[in-house]
């Protein structure tokens, strides 16, 4: 795999990566530096309002009423922020604890998207539930790598995780909590694909 960043001695390769971090304030600016130029990183702060946006991204994303709406939520607004981003070149796309506040729906369409484009994710976050959305995982404390590695490897270190103060994901927690009932026979990382198992 190629490098795609480097946070402190760790380097992080090609692979949309979640960065977890115990605190938003640990977010450090060092590692963007070493994504490669053709990059965007998204903030949740609210900028100018004049948003580039093709008629078909509107309709991708089922957000046609927000193109002449007038008075623009600040939510609204960070949805039409990424949208006008998408409608660009950039190879990397770097969330700083922003998809957070944005529904699952929109997410989700968000997520899909840029993977059909073979567009690269990294999203920094706070939020043990977003460890989900990707493939893989650095767990940041203090601008220290404490580890890091494919989701499902580093959601099994549960004793580490509930150290920094993280619980599992819901998805994860409550299906260990199954197969050791004998109800599922494995542990789920998608909370859908946990609720349709247990409906059949």
């Amino acid at each position: 795999m190629n490098k795609l960043l480097k946070i402190n001695d760790t380097t992080i390769y090609d692979i949309d990566t979640t960065i977890l971090t115990t605190s938003s304030f640990n977010y450090t600016n060092d590692a963007i530096y070493y994504i490669n130029n053709n990059c965007v990183v998204i903030t949740k702060n609210r900028t100018a309002t004049n948003f580039d946006i093709p008629e078909d991204l509107y309709a991708l994303f089922s957000l046609e009423e927000l193109k002449n709406k007038k008075d623009l939520t600040e939510f609204d607004e960070l949805k039409l922020k990424i949208l006008s981003c998408l409608n660009s070149n950039n190879e990397v796309f770097v969330f700083m604890n922003v998809l957070t506040y944005l529904d699952n729906d929109f997410k989700e369409r968000l997520i899909r998207y840029l993977k059909l484009g073979n567009r690269r994710i990294i999203n920094y976050t706070t939020d043990i539930e977003e460890t989900l959305l990707l493939d893989y995982i650095v767990v940041i404390h203090e601008n220290k790598v404490i580890i890091e590695g494919k989701k499902e490897l580093v959601l099994k270190e549960e004793k580490i995780l509930k150290k920094l103060g993280f619980n599992l994901p819901f998805a994860v927690e409550l299906s260990n909590g199954l197969k050791y009932y004998g109800l599922v026979t494995k542990t789920y990382f998608n909370n859908k694909e946990l609720v349709n198992d247990l409906w059949k």
